[in-house]
């Protein structure tokens, strides 16, 4: 009798970015002790993926570990399975980065394992059929997608234990189901659980039990070293299944698909696995998914729904976040222009170097864990911004040396909606910096680039509310688990400090720099912190008219904007004009912003003017990033009022130095922007950068004609 197979699929990933002791925390609790206990279980075979990010990291400081891969894959053991190098979604690339990321992957494993991968691991298991025309082209055969796309496509329960093959436009790859009742028994539930639902295998035609789930569920996740390791819970699992040899049998996926045919052609819907469908969606409707999903939990035939609920896109995420779609569209943009620049098809050994160099950065600039934000941080963690926008900022910098002119320091400027958000941006750039104006959202700039230290000094996030606040506003410390192990991080939330409901304010515009605030004299810095200024909405979010002056090497940006002010004698009419000026000499960057603001007949009431900027140097108490003003230092997590002259932010670690100096002499306004986003660790607070308000109060007279200059120098320590 032909025996039930299970086929693993156990993959490995660390972002681009990510600190390096979670990385080695993650190595010595996870990837090392997973696959020595492998090892000692010689019939126990298995697929095994590692993005390319971490096998970089474990060739560079345990290279030991190779050897241990090469001795499993060499007698059998192990299948290494390839996909993207960088671990990108892959439906948010172009089709030939997609193909130029899996053949990087699959020569970097030819290269240092001898075998060229068979297989790809999606990132999270998000599918688009039009996917499989480029992964065939890049020379994979197969692929695990989750069962609930398969079900989606109308398939039973009981049709998920076989491959099957799909097509676009004529490129095959074959599909296999992952079960999801193995990613939630193996390793929480007793083993027993999981043999139990492999039994139910002996008596189906196809008896293939696949899955594919993360290795850092086997130790890194919370309780899960002790339990897998102190407590050999992964020993016995192999151990169990060696014994039930007599009907089950553990295979790789390459192995399995050699010695059986696919049970059928496929098209599945574009999906990802259930848990991301719901993240994707806005906060109420995620609720409310959420609400349906345990509706029919409590309903008798309540399966048959289920399996029919899908969420949302994972596209969705760009329509969710601005800051995500921000950070695709420049990394589509550094992308055109490196294909634009290898079409030129310089030969110069320089030039094919610079080439090389820019695609390593726009690949690492394509990571996934930034783009998009569910259990773990990853849109909401700066440092993996700040990583992926540094690559992308680099591989700018290599190809400006090959499309730019050296010696010419004047800047281009391009107006289009290059963020397809149905509003004109203008993009400018030179050597020195790039720079995103945004008419339509206040005259704001929303990136500011600096090349010479290979930094994006905005980087911050919009507060918003996500499904998960409300579990912070009860206060939910934990769910217990079911079975007799830890509790998957799906099901269990807990705080890693008290009081955190006090930071949920959501703010109404985007955390943008030059934002203009027309606010009641009386106000103050609390109120700039809990958003009570009371400002006037047009001037801050309303769309400015722009022109385009002529200003030398430099760019001159006019923005203008009427609004109607409320007076004892009527509405009075204002007109606010902000002119931005930028210019780089030297490697250093100076941006002027002059606010001017008019009225016929002047403003009765005391009003105050503050400008705003944003900006986030990552680490809020460390010691070698510091506000300085009069001979004085603050860490970057500071709040007050500072009144000063000049207010200085400078980042010994990244090596920049920020200057802001005001004529008239404002009072600095200084808040540090915190969210909560919710971790495989708890939810906790994370610092997205600083807004700091130059704030002018002029008494009635003077509204009617207040002329205030601010000046910003970016510089380069060293």
């Amino acid at each position: 009798m032909e025996k039930v197979t299970l086929a693993l699929l156990i993959h490995s990933h660390q972002p681009v970015g990510n600190f390096d002791h979670v990385i080695e925390e993650a190595y010595q609790k996870s990837y090392r002790p997973f696959a020595e206990t492998l090892e000692a279980h010689p019939q126990v075979r298995m697929s095994l993926h590692y993005s390319g990010i971490l096998l970089e990291w474990i060739e560079k400081r345990h290279p030991d570990f190779f050897s241990l891969l090469k001795r499993l894959v060499e007698r059998g053991q192990g299948e290494l399975v390839g996909g993207g190098f960088y671990e990108p979604i892959l439906p948010a690339i172009p089709d030939a980065d997609k193909i130029a990321q899996i053949k990087m992957m699959a020569d970097y494993l030819q290269h240092h394992f001898d075998v060229r991968p068979r297989g790809a691991w999606i990132a999270e298991r998000v599918w688009e059929p039009s996917l499989a025309r480029p992964l065939a082209e890049a020379g994979v055969e197969y692929s695990v997608l989750d069962d609930t796309h398969f079900l989606a496509a109308g398939l039973e329960p009981h049709q998920l234990h076989g491959a099957y093959i799909t097509e676009e436009a004529g490129a095959p790859l074959k599909l296999v189901p992952s079960l999801q009742v193995l990613r939630y028994t193996i390793p929480f539930r007793d083993i027993e659980e999981t043999l139990h639902v492999l039994r139910d295998g002996v008596n189906l035609p196809a008896r293939l039990f696949a899955s594919g789930d993360d290795c850092e569920k086997f130790g890194v996740w919370p309780g899960t070293y002790d339990h897998c390791y102190t407590n050999k819970w992964l020993e016995r699992f192999f151990a169990a299944v060696e014994s039930a040899s007599g009907w089950l049998e553990t295979s790789t996926l390459a192995a399995h698909l050699d010695a059986h045919e696919p049970v059928g052609r496929i098209y599945l819907p574009t999906a990802s696995y259930a848990e991301m469908m719901e993240w994707a969606l806005p906060p109420e409707a995620s609720r409310e998914f959420r609400n349906c999903l345990d509706e029919s939990g409590h309903m008798p035939s309540g399966e048959r729904f289920r399996r029919f609920l899908r969420g949302g896109l994972w596209h969705n995420f760009l329509s969710k976040y601005s800051e995500s779609n921000q950070l695709q569209k420049l990394m589509l943009d550094v992308s055109r222009r490196w294909h634009q620049a290898s079409a030129a098809k310089k030969t110069a050994k320089d030039s094919k170097r610079l080439l090389g160099e820019a695609r390593a950065h726009l690949m690492a600039g394509q990571c996934n864990d930034p783009y998009w934000h569910g259990i773990f941080g990853g849109l909401y963690a700066p440092h993996l911004r700040s990583a992926v926008l540094r690559n992308i900022i680099q591989a700018e910098t290599l190809l400006d040396k090959l499309q730019l002119p050296p010696a010419n320091p004047s800047v281009a400027v391009e107006t289009r909606d290059f963020d397809v958000d149905g509003r004109e941006e203008v993009l400018v750039r030179n050597r020195t910096f790039g720079m995103a104006l945004r008419p339509a959202d206040g005259g704001t700039v929303s990136s500011l680039r600096f090349k010479p230290a290979g930094v994006e000094l905005v980087n911050s996030l919009m507060r918003r509310p996500e499904a998960y606040h409300e579990l912070v506003r009860q206060k939910v410390t934990s769910h217990d688990s079911s079975g007799s192990g830890p509790a998957s991080i799906h099901d269990r939330v807990w705080s890693k400090e008290a009081n955190l409901e006090a930071l949920l304010r959501y703010d109404r515009y985007g955390r943008h720099t030059f934002r203009t605030y027309l606010f009641p004299a009386g106000k103050q810095l609390d109120d700039f912190n809990y958003l009570r200024l009371e400002e006037n909405p047009e001037l801050a979010r309303g769309a400015w008219e722009y022109s385009r002056r002529k200003g030398g090497d430099g760019g001159v940006f006019h923005l203008s904007k009427e609004v109607q002010l409320p007076a004892a004698q009527g509405a009075q009419k204002l007109t606010a004009q902000k002119e931005i000026r930028t210019l780089a000499k030297d490697g250093v960057w100076r941006l002027d912003c002059r606010s001017l603001l008019s009225a016929e007949f002047g403003v009765s009431i005391p009003l105050a003017l503050g400008l705003e900027m944003v900006f986030n140097l990552l680490a809020p108490d460390a010691p070698d990033r510091y506000f300085q003003a009069n001979q004085a230092r603050w860490p970057l997590e500071f709040q007050g009022e500072i009144d000063a002259s000049e207010l200085l932010l400078v980042d010994e670690w990244q090596r920049v130095r920020i200057s802001l100096s005001a004529e008239p002499r404002p009072r600095w306004w200084v808040v540090p922007i915190e969210t909560i986003s919710q971790s495989e660790s708890g939810f906790e607070r994370v610092y997205q950068g600083s807004a700091i308000l130059a704030v002018w109060k002029l008494e009635p007279p003077e509204w009617r004609k207040a002329d205030c200059l601010l000046n910003v120098e970016i510089s380069h320590l060293g």
